[in-house]
């Protein structure tokens, strides 16, 4: 008995753990959410074009330009969109797991 409380407690404190992480992270994320939007109108744009050109002509020192890729913001919006369906797969597995279903559990990676 002993055994499986303290079993039990570990993993509620490991769930908490996981829950601030979460929390801290989520709100870090909202705190971001006007320069995604930013960088978002940027990407693809007319001033996106013409810093790209530059860059790559030399026109303009050569900095830390991710953001002039091709791929980057490409990425990082598909990581948000995956994000996404884990976190509604989340909702999903809790909401109907005091039920006993668990067909929409999460993957392990």
């Amino acid at each position: 008995m002993l055994e499986r409380i303290s079993e039990n407690e570990k993993r509620l404190d490991a769930a908490l753990l996981c829950i601030k992480n979460l929390e801290a992270a989520i709100s870090d994320f909202v705190a971001n959410g006007d320069d995604i939007k930013k960088l978002n109108e940027y990407y693809g744009s007319p001033e996106w074009f013409g810093d790209k050109e530059s860059y790559e002509r030399g026109d303009i020192p050569k900095i830390k330009a991710g953001v002039l890729s091709e791929d980057a913001v490409w990425n990082m919006n598909e990581e948000i969109s995956e994000l996404i369906s884990e976190m509604d797969l989340l909702v999903k597995r809790f909401s109907t797991e005091k039920d006993g279903d668990n067909e929409n559990e999460i993957p392990q990676k």
